[in-house]
């Protein structure tokens, strides 16, 4: 698979995001709870410390053991993958579906990262096999209360899916028949809001905030400011993770600061929506960069360091810098033969299509609304596309076999004929 050589070849460390996740599942696996710097925190969602808390506290901590980790949660979201590509075309679009994401470059690359998007695609996908069925209808309530947990659970992961258990509910009331499908629809609300509850009481008792999250104000205030740019711009603003008062306070500063931006300047707010429409779409060597760097010590916020490569380690990193064009072809190509693959399979009803397009145009009206513009954040939506584009690259070519074998027909009006004849 594309992603042994970047396990195997590289020696990066955890860094920002990755290393915050490294130290707090450390503290879990210790005992500790859920902390940072000594004290709780909520700073990210707990979903992905807790999951490798868990598993450092059989393995004993190592970021080995994330890469490796990361290697079965990516083998997962490849059979998924192939499950809803099969149910959608077939078997054949199903294995096709399945190679593209196994291969793809630009997703190999998250691998050698502790990022928390490696188990929250499994656990959307999982999601939309148990509410998209093969005739369209509406899930069983099993299936939907099955698939309300794993949304609570993926919310916990990344808490930028907060708007799921009121999106799909909606989705499912289309559903047939009717007079059905709104048990499915409540059945999957009420189970992931009920998975979401315990923690957000333990922030009300704990952290002293109902929020899900306190990097909400941080990320939202870096879309919705007077130097935003669109992009990702922190400006001064550094993680205030050094006790629980200032991560809840700087949560509630930046949220204010950023409603009254938007209240007090609507249309320059508006005029960065295309902005980071276009930031998000836009895909850079951000996630290959960042493994020249890694961070030591126990503080998120310092320690950072520049990484010595060599040898093989060295061929494969700056070879892949010296070949950008290559990530960006397959990116690119994705991308695009993927959206007209994924409206096409819509108009024709195929199974599951019409939820992967909902999820993707969610996900890209949100970032660009409300958060910022930056690739890394399309990577949890990128394998719903596999599906439609497998359909895609299957389909065209069979089309082309049967219109060229009907115009080679001798006894059909208008057809060629064999030269000589």
């Amino acid at each position: 698979m594309a992603r042994l050589p970047w396990v195997l070849l590289t020696h990066a460390g955890p860094s920002s995001d990755s290393f915050f996740y490294y130290l707090s599942a450390k503290s879990i696996a210790a005992g500790h709870g859920y902390s940072i710097l000594g004290h709780p925190t909520a700073f990210f969602p707990v979903g992905w410390p807790a999951f490798l808390g868990a598993i450092f506290f059989v393995t004993g901590p190592s970021f080995l053991v994330v890469k490796i980790t990361n290697l079965v949660l990516w083998t997962l979201t490849t059979a998924l993958v192939y499950a809803l590509g099969r149910r959608l075309g077939g078997r054949r679009v199903g294995v096709v579906a399945g190679v593209l994401v196994a291969v793809a470059p630009t997703m190999a690359l998250y691998a050698m990262r502790g990022a928390s998007e490696n188990l929250f695609i499994p656990l959307l996908l999982g999601v939309c096999l148990l509410v998209s069925t093969r005739d369209g209808r509406s899930p069983s309530l099993r299936r939907a209360a099955l698939a309300g947990l794993l949304l609570g659970f993926a919310i916990l992961v990344r808490s930028t899916a907060l708007f799921l258990p009121l999106v799909l509910p909606l989705w499912l009331l289309l559903r047939r028949p009717r007079r059905e499908s709104w048990r499915g629809a409540l059945a999957l609300g009420v189970t992931s809001c009920l998975v979401l509850a315990p923690w957000l009481v333990r922030n009300e008792v704990v952290m002293h905030t109902t929020a899900l999250s306190t990097n909400g104000g941080y990320t939202i205030w870096m879309g919705a400011n007077p130097k935003a740019t669109g992009g990702f711009a922190p400006g001064d603003h550094k993680w205030a993770i050094r006790s629980i008062t200032s991560e809840t306070r700087q949560n509630s500063s930046l949220t204010d600061e950023s409603i009254s931006y938007v209240t007090g300047h609507p249309l320059e707010w508006l005029a960065l929506i295309p902005a980071k429409a276009k930031h998000l779409m836009l895909w850079n060597a951000g996630s290959i960069k960042s493994d020249l760097t890694a961070q030591r010590g126990d503080n998120p916020r310092t320690g950072w360091y520049a990484r010595h490569i060599s040898g093989a380690e060295s061929t494969l990193i700056n070879g892949s810098m010296h070949h950008l064009w290559l990530y960006k072809l397959w990116y690119y190509s994705y991308w695009l033969l993927g959206g007209i693959a994924l409206l096409v399979a819509v108009r024709k009803r195929l199974p599951g299509a019409a939820l992967a397009a909902l999820l993707v145009g969610f996900w890209i009206a949100f970032h660009s609304l409300l958060v910022i513009g930056e690739p890394r954040y399309m990577l949890s939506v990128t394998p719903l596309v596999a599906p439609a584009l497998a359909w895609l690259l299957v389909a065209v070519p069979q089309q082309i076999s049967v219109l060229a074998s009907h115009g080679a027909r001798p006894d059909r009006p208008g057809s060629l004929r064999p030269l000589g004849h």
